[in-house]
């Protein structure tokens, strides 16, 4: 009963994940090594599709896997979240993010709301844009934004843009944000239209041929001494950082009653100390997170919805 008891504290800590939860939605912040996949068997790596199964999430750090270590539990994060939001079932997954990926991951909290966004992400009316920071300095790019449309093949799990009949079309929209005056550094903006595995990576390494730091599986160069000379780069983490997604909701009654509901996902730590370093500016709204009400921000609740912003905003780190 004690064994029973600690693998139940542990998982409970799985909660503290969510920024955002509404009477049809939770939005968890998720952090690096975390596995959302839709089997039990955690194989693959997929990326913003949309999830039909029962989600299964498990940390991998520090050679500890609650997955297989307390496996009689269901140590998940939808089982957590099914207790800490007295929900009747475990929370719907309606999408996936890559195990390196972090930020805002959106789950259901029953059928019907599953229903209603797996729609919307099926329809591509629901707008996801991430920050990424890259290796290449201002003068790397050509432009300030702009737009990818290669095509990925994916072949025995590794992606690569392809020409083949199998070719999945992929959809990537960038904009450079600001660059470091120090390191070979840049921050982008990018906005993604289609889900295919590894689009993101793929893409940044390959068609804009700045990948982005941390990136060890589509490009084999060493990080620039110019940017370890200025921070500390962390082993096995990708900077990547799903930021941002706006979605529809609807209002129980009144003249208007759809709008669009906008979260913003808070930066990990590691991510503004790197940016920090570096000098590179970033937006107050990423850093503390927040919510958006037809692109306009609003404080702690979205009334309409019975929603709250659930995460503590961290203050402004010091210039």
């Amino acid at each position: 009963m004690q064994g029973h008891q600690t693998v139940r504290t542990a998982v409970a800590n799985w909660a503290r994940l969510a920024i955002y939860a509404d009477r049809g939605i939770i939005v968890l912040n998720k952090p690096p090594g975390l596995i959302c996949q839709g089997s039990e068997n955690g194989a693959g790596d997929v990326n913003d599709e949309t999830a039909t199964n029962s989600m299964t999430c498990c940390m991998v750090r520090d050679g500890f896997s609650p997955c297989t270590d307390v496996q009689f539990w269901t140590p998940s994060v939808a089982v957590d979240l099914k207790y800490r939001f007295k929900l009747e079932s475990k929370p719907h997954p309606v999408h996936r993010l890559d195990k390196s990926t972090t930020g805002a991951l959106v789950l259901a909290r029953n059928a019907s709301a599953a229903r209603q966004i797996s729609q919307q992400f099926q329809t591509r009316s629901i707008e996801k844009s991430y920050l990424a920071l890259v290796r290449g300095g201002e003068k790397s790019f050509t432009a300030r934004s702009g737009e990818i449309r290669d095509a990925l093949d994916i072949v025995d799990g590794r992606v690569s843009i392809g020409q083949s009949c199998n070719a999945k079309f992929a959809a990537t929209d960038w904009e450079l944000l600001a660059s470091s005056p120090t390191a070979p550094l840049s921050l982008l903006r990018l906005t993604l239209h289609t889900g295919l595995k590894h689009q993101l990576r793929v893409h940044l390494a390959h068609a804009l041929h700045a990948p982005i730091l941390g990136e060890t599986v589509y490009t084999r160069s060493p990080i620039s001494e110019k940017i370890t000379s200025v921070t500390k780069v962390p082993e096995n983490r990708i900077f990547l950082h799903a930021a941002r997604i706006s979605l529809s909701r609807y209002r129980k009654s009144g003249p208007s009653k759809h709008f669009r509901l906008g979260i913003a996902a808070p930066l990990p730590r590691d991510f503004v100390a790197i940016c920090k370093d570096a000098s590179i500016p970033l937006d107050k709204l990423d850093i503390t997170g927040g919510l958006f009400v037809d692109n306009e921000p609003v404080a702690e609740e979205v009334a309409d919805v019975e929603g709250r912003w659930l995460k503590v905003r961290l203050p402004q780190p010091r210039a």
